[in-house]
């Protein structure tokens, strides 16, 4: 699929979602909700999104450091100009940071991604783990609190829960078979490949055998542990970055627990419609979870949308301008990358 061809969808999936995140808006009220907002409180947003992010960075340090020890300075920069590549149509922000940080730090490009690989399963795993916890917790709050009208969210969720599992048992497997049955595993997948052209064989060959490499975290007890605490501690900085804009909004009455289903829910938004910058979906799940689920009013519930969205993608945004110019990078170079 071409560039425009990517570009296109992702702006329709985006027009659609603002329709259904403002279809039933105020204008006015929208304007007096965001006028009402605690922007004070925003300052403390931004400072745990940014803390996200440095753990991010610690945490890719562990993962890639059965190739190559790298400092978290170091990884900061490739990941957050990976982050806002993330927000660009197609998503080729890990491409981006793998290309970033093998030049860098002369890594194949390939374990450098296989790193990337293995941080994104952890963090599928902890919002597995988030969204268990809520239908365990809480087995009756979507049920009861959605309208009959949108019984197809709850489906929604419920399959990207399963569908997700899924995918991640499958990777596991995946990856400890190329780490303790790699010659067997190599020999299927040569015969897999045997009907291309040898010169693409190879490339494909040496791509996995680098690719495996970036997976030797997995053999190490003491490293999976550090990188199973750190995921943690991303996800409560990400999940806390959203109480002091409840604050902002006078939200604070919510329970706790609705931060969870928050994020989760914008999680699986914005995983299952791709959108240039997550514009749209990311709104649209705040809707979901505050009006749909906590009956907050709508206008409230779409300005939280934008002011945290705004802080988000602003956050990324920021950082990752900043490292493309402190690290003097062409955006050619990264259009390059994404082509």
């Amino acid at each position: 699929m071409t560039k425009k061809k990517h570009l296109l969808i992702g702006l329709l999936i985006a027009i659609a979602a603002l329709y259904y995140t403002f279809r039933n808006v105020s204008f006015i009220k929208l304007k007096d909700a965001l006028s009402s907002v605690d922007y004070i409180y925003v300052i403390f947003t931004l400072f745990l999104i940014t803390l996200s992010f440095i753990i991010r960075a610690i945490r890719w340090g562990y993962l890639i450091r059965s190739v190559k020890d790298v400092s978290t300075t170091n990884l900061f920069s490739p990941l957050m100009i990976g982050f806002m590549g993330n927000m660009l149509p197609a998503r080729a922000g890990e491409f981006i940071r793998a290309y970033l940080l093998g030049k860098k730090e002369n890594i194949g490009f390939s374990a450098s991604f296989a790193t990337i690989f293995i941080e994104r399963l952890f963090d599928m795993v902890i919002i597995l783990l988030m969204l268990g916890g809520v239908l365990l917790l809480e087995p009756d709050i979507l049920v009861n609190s959605i309208d009959i009208e949108n019984e197809r969210l709850i489906s929604m969720i419920m399959k990207f829960g399963w569908l997700s599992l899924g995918g991640c048992v499958l990777i596991i497997l995946f990856s400890y078979s190329l780490l303790y049955y790699n010659v067997q595993v190599m020999k299927l997948i040569g015969l897999l490949i045997k009907p291309i052209s040898e010169g693409i064989r190879i490339k494909i060959i040496r791509f996995i055998d680098s690719f495996t490499e970036g997976l030797k975290i997995l053999k190490d007890i003491k490293g999976l542990t550090i990188v199973s605490i750190l995921s943690v501690g991303v996800w409560i900085a990400n999940i806390l970055s959203y109480y002091p804009l409840y604050l902002a909004m006078d939200l604070n009455h919510l329970p706790l627990v609705s931060l969870i289903i928050l994020v989760v829910i914008i999680c699986i938004f914005i995983a299952i419609l791709p959108t240039p910058g997550f514009i749209g979906p990311y709104n649209a799940a705040c809707v979901v979870a505050l009006h749909d689920i906590y009956k907050v009013s709508e206008s409230i519930a779409a300005g939280f949308g934008i002011v945290a969205w705004s802080a988000n993608a602003g956050t990324i945004i920021v950082l990752g301008l900043f490292f493309i110019l402190k690290d003097n990078i062409a955006l050619k170079e990264i259009q390059g990358v994404v082509h």
